[in-house]
């Protein structure tokens, strides 16, 4: 069977645009171009694909079901052409990344100006969402890469070790604790904390260190920004966690109320996972050891006696 890529290609333009003289001049191509290589895929299957006495041309049985494999493979040889370029000029080109609310806005500052000076030909295209909805986007190809917590339920992704970062807790001034030099997991348990709404998986993170089901009494309120917590926390609502990158943007006096949770400490482990194989895993890896480069030398340093706690979602 000899089909070719550019009878596919028409076929697709023929299924987009309904009429042939509109396909083919969004092919480029003339009309009787396209109609004789629709006619030649025509031929190889055995079947009209089109029905040519329909206006607009509707597609047949046999064309209806034969249209997703056409995408799919023209998408395969748009991958590989990708490849192609990537690997021989591996940061060019757009970069797809997404990343969680409660690492974007401390951690994309650190590293994108750094990736943008030294490769001015790559397009840098951030997008923020939970890590739920992240795992999805990189299934379905529509980002390159994502930054997350990690372990994932999912396992099929590679992944890339960026950093790990331990969580601390912010006291306001005047609280009972203020004169300790560290907090224990179990006196977290008798504590009032300030929690990010659901959906976070810092959240879930926070909830499972402090052993309490969601929804219990002491849990006082939800709401969407470290900054937000910091501030309630300040008005005597209650205590807050957050992870070290967050603590390193608050000013100097709040820095003071922060308390260290004594061992095992309780740390995130940040990553980068694309899928297997993809066309732009070159550029990932770089934005790997870019990311690696831009955070505190201490992040980058594992130890075992550290105690990562699971993301669930």
């Amino acid at each position: 069977m000899a089909i070719t890529l550019i009878q596919l290609q028409y076929f697709d333009a023929l299924a987009t645009h309904r009429h042939f003289g509109r396909a083919a001049k969004a092919c480029g191509v003339s009309q009787p171009t396209l109609s004789a290589q629709i006619q030649k895929l025509e031929e190889e299957l055995q079947g009209s694909l089109v029905d040519r006495r329909s206006q607009p041309v509707q597609l047949t049985q046999l064309g209806t079901q034969i249209l997703p494999y056409a995408q799919r493979t023209l998408g395969a040889a748009q991958s590989i052409a990708e490849v192609g370029q990537t690997f021989h000029k591996p940061l060019e080109g757009s970069l797809r990344v997404g990343v969680i609310p409660t690492i974007a806005p401390y951690l994309i500052p650190r590293f994108a100006p750094e990736l943008l000076r030294r490769f001015p030909r790559l397009r840098l295209e951030l997008e923020e969402a939970t890590t739920e909805q992240l795992v999805e986007r990189l299934e379905s190809d529509r980002l390159d890469a994502a930054i997350l917590a990690v372990p994932l339920a999912a396992s099929h992704f590679v992944l890339e070790p960026l950093y790990r970062e331990p969580f601390l807790a912010y006291l306001p001034e005047g609280h009972a604790k203020s004169n300790d030099l560290f907090l224990t997991a179990s006196e977290l348990k008798s504590e009032s904390i300030l929690l990010l709404p659901e959906g976070h998986c810092f959240r879930d993170q926070v909830v499972q260190l402090c052993g309490v089901e969601r929804g219990a009494d002491r849990i006082a309120l939800s709401v969407g920004q470290f900054e937000t917590l910091v501030r309630l926390a300040d008005e005597g609502l209650g205590m807050t966690l957050l992870p070290q990158l967050a603590v390193s943007e608050l000013s100097p006096v709040r820095q003071k109320r922060m308390k260290p949770i004594s061992e095992p400490r309780p740390v995130r482990q940040v990553a980068l996972l694309a899928l297997p194989g993809h066309r732009r895993l070159g550029m990932v890896e770089a934005l790997a050891r870019i990311i690696r480069a831009s955070v505190p030398e201490v992040l980058r340093v594992e130890r075992s006696d550290d105690h990562v706690v699971s993301a669930a979602r």
